[in-house]
């Protein structure tokens, strides 16, 4: 009886009873993945009477009401909820106000944009007015929206960056946002729209992880990427340029690594902005008035986070090991800890208006040098579990679990990701106040966003730290996707969904129809061993041949990552080969789609193309991006500069340098670097359209 109570109490709080694999295999979520899902959404699960009492509970709650508990609505559109009974009723919008009545029998309003509590008797609802489409990318360029023939509908091309492997004389051995900013400045000469970067939350003070998609906090921003010579007062500091100075060496050879050395940076840096601190809070002026007041306004959304710094460098980066009374958010021992400890929250608070100072500073250089877009900024798909997101939101957060995906081919085992995931129970009862505070930490400054794993928006992939196998959970996609709407419209940003992977049916349309885009991924743009042409692809799509985790264009070509994986991983060499085999294949389809396109370089064989490929197919393959029909183009730097290993390889931490790579030149060098300006021209409007003189002649070649 319990495991037939445990059963439907899952399935009535989103917990999907079966799903289908991406190969298309079927599987029914086992008893204890049930048990384990529903405990991490806080949910009583185990023995008698437990779950038969939650059942009960939440299927008399659900009787009993009358209103929805949420509804979703366009502004200014009439909306009707039927009653039982005359009520009183008030409605309290979101800039303050409030309208109130008495119903007999329905209750009427006509809510404006924006998240809205309506309470009748002892109910309440939340009402979610957002218009039906987010802004598209010719709304958001101005520009119209006409189809341009062989290049299809895209209005702008772009490059995506790492920021952490930007190169420059004066930084700390690590991109910072000054490094940002002139990059910007170089792209937009070149007629790029955006220039996209990884997620920029903050990792934490007390962690010595590196990836950007694992941090502490998604709505706070990454301190190690602030320019410490850009701080106001940093060049009169005697204390911070005698820093500098005595580690001039140490900082020459971070600088011309071909690996990021965080060391330095984080050692250096931390040391020479506390210097800096200490000299802003003895003097006076515009910018300390500056600080005192972005304290008491906007700031004070972020001093919960300062304190979770403070704290975490004090008993370490797992808030699940301090001790029991600082684990509670708001708690006596807290405050009382933040009181005793005030300079030094205040140093974390100041560590946060630097760095959105800077970001802003280089959005806004991106914009006055003609980046129609600016800044494409990542929101990364989950924090960490012991981090400051699920220190200050707890119930917001499952506990137990971590985000991650069934298996597949090329991950046997499936993913843990150790990411803890949004409870969608806890979300609704807080008013998606986390979810709508990350939207916006990244839409102020940037004029496109990425969501990394969108189709969380539907459903997302909980493996339980318990060893019980994974399952999937829904998500109440229409109130989210109603959220980024709104968000995206208040912040005139454009919304791109990484759309990867095992994608519900019908997910994709209905982004499409919301004004999202979606991802084209020229590496999997294919079935039955032929690749599609990009001039087919969504035109609600941003088209790239790769990302940060995949090979990368010349990669890709040679199987660089087959040989990587099994380097590290061993296994045996009939599979290694199988791969290879495989890869070979996908290459000798894609270059018979370059002939087909008429876009093949002088020699070509499709049927027995090279094993590398050099700067003449590298050119062609771009060639075929430019074709896409998608609304944007994203070009990676690392293609452009003709790089073969990648940013990220999934699957390892520290068996490869993964997000460790730098660029082999630097910032102020991409303006004027002829791979980047043959590229630019490749992707300027009419380019895609005129053919090369030659180009007949080329093709005489491709059998």
């Amino acid at each position: 009886m319990s495991g037939g109570a445990s059963q439907t109490l899952a399935e009535a709080l989103g917990i999907l009873p079966e799903w289908h694999d991406i190969a298309g295999r079927h599987h029914i979520t086992a008893p204890e993945t049930q048990r384990a899902l529903l405990k991490a959404m806080g949910v009583a699960a185990a023995g008698e009477p437990g779950p038969a009492e939650s059942l009960a509970e939440l299927e008399a709650r659900r009787a009993a009401r009358r209103l929805p508990e949420e509804v979703v609505t366009t502004p200014g559109a009439e909306l009707r909820l039927p009653l039982v009974a005359p009520t009183e009723w008030r409605l309290d919008l979101e800039d303050g106000g409030s309208e109130s009545g008495r119903a007999e029998e329905t209750i009427q309003i006509t809510p404006p944009a924006g998240l809205h509590r309506l309470t009748a008797g002892e109910e309440s609802c939340l009402i979610i007015a957002a218009p039906e489409t987010a802004p598209g990318v010719a709304e958001v360029l101005g520009r119209t929206s006409g189809r341009r023939p062989h290049s299809g509908g895209a209005h702008g091309w772009g490059v995506t960056a790492a920021l952490y492997g930007l190169r420059s004389p004066r930084n700390l051995g690590v991109g910072d946002y000054a490094d940002l900013a002139v990059a910007a400045e170089q792209l937009a000469g070149l007629g790029a729209a955006f220039l996209g970067i990884n997620p920029l939350h903050a990792r934490g003070a007390a962690c010595d992880g590196i990836s950007p998609y694992t941090p502490s906090c998604r709505t706070a921003l990454e301190p190690r990427h602030i320019a410490v010579d850009a701080v106001l007062g940093s060049r009169q500091s005697e204390t911070a340029q005698a820093l500098l100075r005595d580690n001039a060496a140490r900082l020459a050879a971070a600088r011309e690594g071909e690996l990021v050395d965080y060391a330095t940076c984080d050692g250096l840096g931390n040391d020479v902005l506390r210097a800096l601190f200490a000299d802003f809070e003895r003097s006076a002026g515009p910018a300390v008035d500056a600080f005192a007041a972005w304290r008491r306004g906007p700031g004070q959304a972020l001093e919960w986070f300062a304190l979770f710094e403070a704290i975490s460098l004090r008993h370490g980066a797992d808030w699940r090991g301090w001790p029991e009374q600082l684990q509670r958010f708001g708690s006596p021992a807290a405050l009382s800890f933040a009181t005793a400890n005030a300079r030094e929250v205040r140093y974390h608070a100041w560590l946060q208006w630097l760095a959105q100072r800077q970001l802003s500073a280089a959005q806004g250089n991106a914009k006055n040098a003609g980046m129609g877009l600016g800044l494409y900024l990542d929101i990364a798909v989950g924090v960490r579990p012991g981090g400051a997101d699920t220190w200050s939101a707890p119930s917001c957060f499952a506990e137990g679990v971590s985000l991650g995906a069934p298996p597949d081919a090329f991950n046997p085992a499936g993913q843990d990701w150790a990411l803890a995931p949004f409870n969608p129970l806890g979300l609704h009862s807080a008013a998606y106040r986390p979810f709508i505070e990350m939207l916006r930490a990244a839409m102020a400054y940037a004029g496109i966003i990425r969501i990394d794993h969108i189709l969380g928006l539907r459903r997302s992939f909980w493996v339980p730290e318990d060893g019980a196998p994974g399952g999937y959970v829904a998500y109440p996609l229409e109130p989210l996707l109603a959220l980024i709407r709104l968000e995206a419209r208040r912040a005139g940003c454009v919304v791109v969904g990484e759309d990867l992977g095992s994608v519900p049916p019908g997910l994709r349309d209905r982004l499409a129809e919301a004004g999202l885009l979606g991802c084209a991924v020229v590496q999997f743009e294919k079935q039955d061993q032929r690749f599609h042409p990009p001039e087919g692809y969504r035109a609600a799509t941003l088209a790239s041949f790769g990302t940060h985790d995949t090979p990368t264009l010349r990669g890709w070509w040679c199987g660089w990552d087959i040989d990587q994986r099994h380097a590290i991983n061993g296994g045996d060499e009939a599979g290694h080969e199988a791969e290879r085999q495989q890869r070979a294949a996908e290459r000798a389809a894609l270059a018979r789609l370059l002939c087909d396109e008429n876009l093949a370089p002088t020699g070509l064989d499709p049927d027995a193309p090279p094993p590398q490929a050099d700067d003449a197919l590298a050119e062609a393959l771009h060639r075929l991006l430019a074709r896409a029909g998608s609304a944007l183009v994203a070009v990676q730097l690392d293609d452009a500069l003709g790089s073969v290993a990648q940013q990220n390889l999934p699957g390892t931490v520290d068996e490869h340098p993964n997000w460790r790579r730098r660029y082999p030149l630097s910032v102020e060098e991409l303006g004027s670097d002829p791979r980047l300006r043959a590229l630019a021209a490749l992707f300027a409007p009419r380019a895609a359209t005129e053919p090369q003189e030659d180009q007949s002649q080329e093709m005489k070649s491709c059998p």
